[in-house]
């Protein structure tokens, strides 16, 4: 069995054979004629959401890998229902964090927003290691979505260094970009910030979510 039988970017057999293709190509001309059919066939634009669980690791430790995965099995039940009511496409579940496409920026922030707020509201009814914390980065520009498989680009990357990286436990990091094709107005207390990561420059707001989750719930 080859390699690529072995370990398919996504299992979406067009998607992977076109990908397959590219890393044979030889030709330059090629490798851009076959990144534009890519670009073509799933290129789009639209919002990023990842969503990570803080804690995993001390959690882990301390109470037991099934302990940890009782907490993702509940955080998934409270995340898969809100993305959708928020026109999100719930792409895929890995470990401990959630990856979600929005086509409009607000409807990713509206989703973490209830999310956060549902996950606060859940706590007030278990103890210590049996809460449960989010961290999400969302960011907006260009990808591959890989039709509900996969999706891949630049903000996917962004969003990620946001959510798993610098997110502290129930907090949103959304960046300029996405802002600026959101109606949303980030509240007063939330700060500006800049981070330097993989000599990438992100600039972010830092939204803490524990607050709107008390306005949420008013």
């Amino acid at each position: 069995m080859s390699g690529d039988k072995k370990c398919p970017l996504t299992g979406n057999e067009e998607f992977d054979g076109m990908m397959s293709m590219l890393a044979d190509a030889t030709d330059e001309s090629e490798q851009e004629a076959l990144q534009s059919q890519i670009w073509d066939r799933w290129g789009t634009t639209g919002a990023v959401l990842i969503s990570d669980m803080a804690s995993f690791s001390s959690t882990s430790r301390r109470s037991g890998i099934c302990h940890y995965l009782k907490l993702i099995h509940r955080a998934r039940r409270i995340m898969g229902p809100i993305i959708e009511a928020n026109n999100g496409l719930l792409l895929k579940c890995d470990a401990d964090n959630c990856y979600a496409y929005f086509e409009n920026a607000d409807d990713a922030i509206r989703a973490s927003i209830e999310a956060n707020a549902a996950v606060f509201e859940s706590n007030q009814r278990y103890d210590g290691d049996e809460q449960i914390y989010l961290s999400v980065g969302i960011d907006y520009g260009r990808v591959l979505l890989v039709d509900d498989d996969d999706f891949f680009g630049d903000p996917v990357n962004t969003a990620s260094k946001l959510g798993e990286d610098l997110a502290i436990k129930a907090e949103t990091l959304v960046t300029e970009k996405a802002l600026e094709q959101a109606g949303y107005e980030p509240p007063p207390y939330a700060e500006h910030m800049v981070a330097r990561i993989s000599e990438i420059e992100i600039r972010y707001v830092r939204v803490p979510m524990t607050e709107l989750a008390d306005e949420a719930t008013e």
